[in-house]
This record gives C-alpha cells, sequence and structure tokens, in this order.
C-alpha cells in the first residue's frame, strides 16, 4: 500500500478530479479542505521543506497559459493580501475573486509560500481566465516527503466554473509545468471513493489508480502513463 502523502496529514485531501484535492462536497466533486493545523506540525512542515525544496530542479516563478487560462504562482505579497481577506487579494492580483472561491481558499493560498535558500517557491498557482480577468480557482502543487520527484497535485474550482473544464485544464497546464520543467518523474492525487466527477477528471487527465485505503483512493501519473488529453 503507498504511504501517506502531505495532504492527508494536512488534512487537505482531494476530492475529485486530480490530485489530492481538498473537497468540500465530495459528492459533487468540491474539495474538502481543513484548516485546522497545529503549532507543532506547523514547524515539522518548515523542517520538511527546508530539506526538500532546495533539491528541487526549479522553481515557479512566471505564469503558465493554458487556452483560457493564466496560472499566477503565488508570491509573497499575494499570500499576505490573501491574510486580509476578498478585497486586498482581488486589488493585488488585479482579477475579481468569487466569494465562494476566497472563504475555501484564501486561508490556503496565504500558507503556499516556501523557501529555496532566501528565495520564495510558491507551491499554488491561482487560474484567473485571460478574457474575463476573474479569479476561476488554483492548483496546488508540492513535493511529496517521501521523494524530490514525486509531486502532490490539488484544486479548487468557484462553485459557478465547474463542469466546464476548467479543473481539468487548470491541472494539465500545472501537469506539463511539473514533468517538463520541475524535475517531476511520478505525481499522485488523492480523491473520496465516491466522488464520482473527481474519478471522471483523474481519469481524463491520464491517472491511474495505485491504491485504495478506505475511503480515499490514491492515484498516480508518470509522463509514460500520460495518454493525450481526452475530451
Amino acid at each position: 500500500m503507498r504511504g501517506k502523502p502531505n495532504a492527508r496529514a494536512r488534512g487537505e485531501i482531494a476530492h475529485a478530479p486530480l490530485f489530492c484535492v481538498h473537497c468540500k462536497n465530495a459528492v459533487r466533486g468540491e474539495p474538502v479542505r481543513n484548516e485546522a493545523y497545529t503549532a507543532g506540525f506547523s514547524l515539522l512542515m518548515l523542517s520538511w521543506q527546508a530539506k526538500v525544496f532546495p533539491l528541487l530542479m526549479n522553481v515557479l516563478d512566471h505564469p503558465l497559459y493554458t487556452a483560457r487560462l493564466r496560472l499566477e504562482p503565488v508570491t509573497p505579497e499575494m499570500a499576505d493580501a490573501a491574510r486580509s481577506g476578498q478585497n486586498a487579494f482581488a486589488n493585488v492580483i488585479g482579477a475579481d475573486a468569487p466569494a465562494d472561491w476566497c472563504a475555501a481558499s484564501l486561508g490556503l493560498v496565504a500558507r503556499s509560500i516556501s523557501m529555496v535558500g532566501s528565495a520564495p517557491a510558491p507551491t499554488r498557482a491561482i487560474a484567473i481566465h485571460r478574457q474575463e480577468g476573474m479569479v476561476i480557482g488554483d492548483v496546488r502543487f508540492e513535493p511529496s516527503t517521501r521523494s524530490q520527484s514525486e509531486f502532490e497535485i490539488g484544486y479548487g474550482v468557484a462553485k459557478s466554473r465547474r463542469r466546464q473544464g476548467y479543473a481539468t485544464e487548470a491541472v494539465n497546464g500545472v501537469i506539463d509545468w511539473l514533468f517538463e520543467d520541475a524535475g517531476a518523474e511520478t505525481i499522485l492525487a488523492g480523491c473520496d471513493s465516491s466522488n464520482i466527477a473527481s474519478i471522471r477528471t483523474l481519469r481524463r487527465l491520464g491517472f491511474w489508480l495505485d491504491s485504495n485505503p478506505g475511503q480515499t483512493f490514491w492515484w498516480v501519473l508518470a509522463p509514460d502513463l500520460r495518454p493525450a488529453l481526452r475530451a
């Protein structure tokens, strides 16, 4: 049985289509986000990040683009603004941010900066609609505790934007970067076993079921297993 990745330890386990998604409503494929952190665990994570992140081949320091989206890596300024709330975050990112997404995600955005030496290293990207200037959702990505070449990924999408292909598009854009530039050899994703929408998304992205302890399905993706993206 595969080990327990980071998201489970933090309670940010997946909900749906994609890796380690943080879900609010597993049945509908919405991530479940547990905001409970302890001081002890936070110190443990800082120690782990200090060891792992310096080994990364690359840090995402520029936007990624897909057909409809611009994926902006979280900066320290964005993380600070996320702590101040919806309006402050929207002003800094230069895009309107839906209230439901802000309620579920800003706390996570605020914790999405690690350090590589003295340089900030984002662990999340914000998906913004290129034509509409609206936040669509976010994608989390970070190395697992087991290997510097193994990453976990997760996502959240604003309620009004679900079932329109945005989750698949945003996550696929981050997967491209992880395999091509970040040194990833495998990517993990977790979802509730009853979350049919998430299972379909993960399969569309090319993930294969790796293990199913309890109510959680853990999925794995490697470059040689990745097919052309299915519509």
